[in-house]
């Protein structure tokens, strides 16, 4: 695993699907396979629209094929290397 900040995790999500792992508020580990790239997002789970503004980071989690988001307090996530 390679630690990376929040930002960079964003840009990694539009480009591929990525497995990463951070820290939720109450100190658990959240391990997470998820991309934003529409090609892996089930059509009827894309949004109706871009304009959605949120202080968080929201992903496609694609083992659970739902929206979620991480805290706007995280900074830093670690994610599994591309070989």
């Amino acid at each position: 695993m390679k630690t990376i900040d929040i930002e960079l995790l964003k840009e990694i999500l539009t480009m591929e699907k990525v497995y990463f792992e951070y820290k939720k508020r109450d100190g658990t580990i959240r391990k997470a396979f998820g991309t934003l790239q529409y090609a892996f997002i089930p059509e009827e789970k894309q949004p109706k629209n871009s304009l959605y503004e949120s202080s968080n980071v929201r992903f496609f989690d694609l083992e659970k094929n739902e929206w979620r988001s991480i805290s706007k307090n995280v900074k830093e996530v670690d994610v599994e290397e591309q070989e």
